[in-house]
């Protein structure tokens, strides 16, 4: 699908919606499947576009590759989530407006979204720790269902 004018995409959007479709799904997705889920979510992609955002996520370390047929089925690695989790710290910001901020979060949150960070606060605190320092592979969603991040039954938090 083309876009012209006012209506182009932003930049890193096509990656955003292909990750979203990925975290959604409950098996890693070969190119064509990928671009069937995002035709069921209202993008018209080209295989072209979708196979070539999926090779350029995988050159950045956020999907795992695997071989699938004579193809490749491609799932979000941890470092997708370290990088969502990363862009939500950066939105959250440094200033006296945090905790108004993080207010407004916690409210717009779904029970699900709610009981997934009560039960990763829960485990942090009875591991003694929290998240662990930058470079560590300590990630949310070790030892959960999927292994792929923090995610309930309806997908990762959207910042």
């Amino acid at each position: 699908m083309r876009r012209t004018g006012s209506a182009r995409r932003e930049a890193g959007e096509l990656e955003s919606v292909v990750l979203s479709v990925l975290w959604a799904a409950e098996h890693a997705l070969t190119p064509s499947q990928a671009q069937e889920a995002l035709s069921r979510d209202g993008h018209q992609l080209a295989y072209t576009s979708v196979s070539t955002t999926l090779a350029r996520l995988h050159a950045k370390g956020l999907l795992h590759r695997t071989v699938a047929g004579r193809g490749h089925a491609y799932a979000p690695s941890p470092a997708a989530a370290r990088q969502n989790a990363d862009r939500m710290r950066g939105l959250l910001g440094e200033g006296s407006g945090r905790a108004a901020v993080l207010s407004h979060f916690v409210a717009g949150l779904t029970p699900d979204d709610e009981a997934t960070i009560l039960a990763l606060l829960a485990a942090a605190e009875n591991d003694g720790a929290g998240p662990g320092p930058a470079g560590t592979d300590r990630s949310p969603g070790q030892g959960q269902p999927g292994g792929r991040g923090v995610s309930g039954p309806t997908g990762p938090a959207q910042a």
